[in-house]
């Protein structure tokens, strides 16, 4: 009866049939989840206490069945069927309902009768539970939720009613009640969803009526250009034009709420919300008006203007809110086209640096630009000023051009007037300015009205003279660059040549400048070229030019000089006292310089010749020692020439592999054996044979050079050693010459060292031989470290030269020197008639022998020389009596057949035998020979 009874309303009102099916879309599947779950749980519980069929088989059949029906519902929401339909779905409920609780009852049923007593409590529960949960997801079908009871809960019910147990029958009690309420709850949701149903049938005629009046008020909204909106107190909008879908393509239902914001630009929709949110909330708003982009149907974003009034009610407060939605596109974009040309004006004016200017000539008074005031610093130009004030502010030197050319636009053939002048500013400064203006006259021609810019291009002045001082002078010293030098020297000689005087050019360089940058650093040789300048140019002559070439080069052009004036007494005056020290960073640098002048005419004709003969002598200088001076002779080209031939030699010998090693002996001078060989250098040419290294003698001071060919010797003289050693041939110690310029890189002990290490040769086989010169000056530190270095490794340090250099007794102290070579100048000249050399060598011996330093005498040539250095206890001794220079091919057959007694033989004829005999305290007479002891 009560379904009949829902049946009819249906029936009645199509709008009643679609909300109760409405409804049950959403309450149906909530159903089905709570039914599984509780199936689930209930399945857990009683799992392993009851047959299989019962825990496992019911509810995997009664999940599949709901799950499956829960599905469709949850399909149906998204569909809207037709009322036929929608019934078949609501009596079908009503029957699986009925269906489906019979079935959990009677599972429940059985799972009572198997389960343990103190599981009757939880199954009962869990049974009664989802009856009740799902009997409350069907109010909106009532049978459906009775039949549930009835099948679900009542069985369980009954059940514990019936049992012995009073705390069962107690809570079969408490089910019934709460069955009894839910009994009348649906009762009661019953009535009042009929009378809703009924309701709302009732209304469907009232809701048509609306409608039609509502079509009638559309269709004069329509031809309004205008849309109109409704909100609520709130701002959520209520009613909305149907222009909107037809503007935005976005349906009118779905703009309703807040939904119309999904049209607004997002950059828009901020500010937006914001002043509807503080509109809407402000108990005493009074209207709002807005402008903002709406997103149109083709996608693109169009202006429109939002206005709106609110309406009160009796007691002032705000009921609605009436509002209309104008497009404005064509007039924002009207508004934006003339703010951007007046702002691409203004930034124009900024970005160029002008000042805008209106100059009316009838009333003498001139109106700005924001910019005169940035520009200039004046406050009158913010309120207007008169020509005279704008006239006085103009430099002095530039009034009366400017004041004059303004003048010149009386002539009706000038509009246009371009100006540059000095203005200056408030803060004293004057400034370069461009003035540009355009002439207005009247119908007589007259000029009434002059519009124009001043363009401020002081910076621009300022950056071309700084690149044009940079083009021209040397950043470090100021002085002027090789550009500029090259100019000067034109002009000199082009005006000497005018006027019959010469021109004298100096070249000069700092000494050992290199050595101060790769030593000290490069800050240390800033300082040193600024500290150079600064002292050249106090002792200028006037009129002369002092110039910076590049790196430590200087160059001095003296103009106006007759033949008959000395040029040394102007290069003494200049260079004076430029060698000295200059401190820098706590530490003293010795600084000198090395100059080289020439004389137009008569040294060369032109500033290239000049120059050249300059850089001669200046070559000249520097080859005869530090702080030396010289002037151009012919004679220095040849010079020149001479080394550059030999440099170029070096070269090609290092290229085509033409540097070899030649092995002298070295003999110890008391028992012959053979000490080892020292390695000489010699340039294998094809055209003009075997030359000695002095063929290439400018290579040694050219740094690069040097360690290139001191490079090429060691790997000939290790692969030789090598060579040797797989032999199994004695040959003892190799000595070789290191170059000052060595010594110059940080690398020499690693160059020595990592060739032997790799070649497997111990650091003993090896003797390096080195000059005096290489302990002083700015490489004494360096060279002590590295000839410790290598003296640690096992090394032999030998001093090469004695006695002809540089070198005090002090320096045999500091540095690691294990050898002496006593210079050939003085074992030459040892013979009765000259005791002063022999004096000499006698000391140097008895010098080494008290310091335990070894000595050798290099330059033997006759069997008296050795005579003697045997007497005086020399060790070693090395010349033509032993053996001359030997290609590495000849020394494995000399190692082969060396006769040591034989050696000492040579001498065993000479003059001197009595004497060494006597010396020895040998009373016997015979051939001369002596034992292998030491000395």
């Amino acid at each position: 009866m009560v379904f009949a009874r829902f049946r009819r309303i249906a029936e009645k009102s199509q709008v009643a049939l679609h909300e109760q099916y409405k409804a049950l879309t959403g309450q149906i599947p909530l159903m089905y989840a709570l039914m599984f779950i509780n199936v689930f749980c209930l399945a857990m519980v009683t799992y392993g206490d009851v047959p299989v069929w019962l825990s496992l088989s019911v509810p995997a059949t009664l999940s599949v069945i709901i799950v499956v029906r829960g599905f469709l519902w949850t399909a149906r929401k998204r569909t809207v069927p037709s009322p036929s339909k929608m019934r078949r779905h609501l009596a079908g409920t009503i029957v699986m309902s009925a269906v489906l609780s019979a079935a959990f009852g009677a599972w429940g049923l059985f799972l009572l009768n198997e389960v343990a007593t103190d599981r009757i409590t939880s199954v009962a529960l869990y049974v009664f539970v989802g009856s009740i949960s799902c009997c409350y997801c069907l109010q909106s079908l009532p049978v459906a939720g009775r039949f549930v009871l009835l099948f679900g809960a009542a069985p369980v019910t009954l059940c514990l009613l019936t049992s012995s147990d009073v705390y069962l029958i107690g809570i079969g009690v408490t089910f019934l009640i709460i069955a009894a309420v839910i009994v009348r709850t649906l009762a009661t949701s019953q009535s009042a969803f009929s009378k809703l149903l009924i309701s709302r049938s009732e209304m469907s005629a009232l809701v048509a009526a609306l409608r039609q009046s509502e079509d009638h008020y559309r269709y004069s909204v329509d031809l309004n250009p205008q849309m109109p909106w409704i909100s609520d107190a709130a701002g959520a909008i209520l009613e909305l034009s149907p222009k909107w879908e037809a503007v935005t393509g976005m349906p009118t239902a779905d703009a309703l709420g807040s939904g119309w914001t999904g049209a607004v630009h997002p950059a828009d929709l901020p500010p937006v919300l914001d002043l509807w949110h503080r509109t809407t909330s402000a108990p005493d708003a009074s209207a709002v008006d807005v402008r903002y982009r709406l997103r149109d149907r083709s996608g693109v974003y169009r202006w429109h203007r939002a206005r709106a009034q609110p309406r009160r009610g009796e007691d002032g407060t705000i009921l609605k809110w009436y509002g209309t939605l104008e497009d404005i596109d064509d007039q924002v974009k009207a508004e934006n086209a003339l703010r951007e040309s007046e702002e691409r004006y203004r930034l124009a004016s900024r970005a160029t640096n002008d000042i805008i200017w209106d100059c009316s000539l009838e009333q003498d008074r001139i109106d700005w630009s924001e910019a005169a005031f940035d520009v200039l610093g004046y406050a009158e130009t913010r309120t207007g000023t008169s020509r005279s004030w704008w006239v006085d502010h103009i430099h002095a030197d530039d009034q009366k051009r400017v004041v004059d050319n303004l003048a010149s636009l009386e002539d009706v053939h000038f509009n246009q007037w371009v100006e540059q002048f000095r203005f200056r500013a408030a803060d004293g400064r004057y400034l370069n300015l461009v003035a540009r203006g355009y002439v207005v006259r009247n119908k007589d021609g007259k000029p009434i009205r002059l519009l124009g810019s001043l363009h401020d291009v002081t910076a621009q002045l300022q950056y071309e003279a700084k690149l044009k001082w940079s083009a021209s002078h040397d950043a470090l010293t100021g002085l002027p660059n090789r550009a500029m030098f090259a100019e000067r020297l034109d002009e000199a000689l082009d005006d000497a040549r005018r006027q019959g005087q010469c021109v004298g050019l100096i070249v000069l360089d700092v000494d050992r400048f290199k050595t101060i940058n790769d030593t000290l650093g490069h800050h240390a040789g800033d300082a040193v070229l600024h500290d150079v300048a600064a002292k050249l140019s106090k002792r200028l002559p006037v009129g002369a030019t002092l110039a910076r070439l590049g790196g430590d080069e200087f160059a001095i052009i003296l103009p106006g000089l007759t033949p008959e004036q000395a040029r040394q007494e102007t290069v003494d005056t200049i260079m004076g006292s430029l060698t000295g020290s200059l401190l820098h960073d706590g530490r003293h640098i010795d600084v000198s310089l090395s100059a080289g002048g020439a004389l137009a005419f008569r040294d060369g004709l032109d500033a290239e010749e000049l120059h050249k003969c300059a850089d001669l002598a200046l070559y000249a200088a520097k080859s005869e020692g530090p702080g030396q001076i010289r002037g151009f002779t012919p004679a220095m080209r040849e010079a020149v020439d001479m080394e550059k031939a030999m440099l170029t030699k070096a070269r090609a010998a290092l290229t085509n592999d033409h540097i070899i090693p030649f092995y002298q002996p070295k003999v110890n001078l008391r028992t012959g054996a053979l000490e080892g060989f020292e390695a000489l250098l010699r340039i294998h040419d094809q055209q003009q044979g075997l030359q000695p290294p002095g063929a290439i003698r400018a290579a040694f001071e050219d740094a690069d050079l040097a360690v290139r060919l001191t490079d090429r010797m060691l790997d000939c003289i290790m692969a030789d050693m090598v060579a040797w050693r797989d032999q199994g041939l004695a040959f003892g110690r190799i000595a070789f010459n290191g170059a000052p310029g060595d010594f110059r890189r940080g690398d020499f002990v690693d160059r020595i060292l990592g060739r032997m290490h790799k070649l497997g040769l111990p650091a003993s086989l090896l003797e390096l031989e080195v000059t005096e010169t290489v302990f002083v000056g700015q490489l004494s530190d360096r060279v002590h470290n590295c000839l410790e270095t290598l003296a640690a490794a096992g090394v032999t340090i030998a001093l090469d030269d004695f006695g002809t250099g540089y070198a005090s007794l002090t320096h045999l102290q500091q540095f690691p020197v294990h050898t002496i070579k006593i210079d050939r100048s003085f074992v030459s000249r040892l013979n009765a008639a000259e005791t002063g050399d022999a004096a000499i060598v006698g000391a140097v011996i008895d010098l080494a022998k008290n310091l335990g330093i070894t000595t050798v005498a290099e330059g033997i040539e006759t069997a008296a020389q050795a005579a003697h250095l045997m007497v005086k206890g020399c060790d070693v001794g090395q010349g033509f009596l032993f053996g001359r220079p030997m290609a590495r091919s000849q020394i494995a057959p000399i190692l082969a057949k060396w006769d040591a007694p034989g050696m000492i033989g040579l001498c065993a004829g000479s003059d001197w035998a009595d004497m060494l005999r006597s010396s020895m305290g040998m009373h016997n007479s015979g051939p001369l020979s002596f034992s292998e002891s030491g000395r």
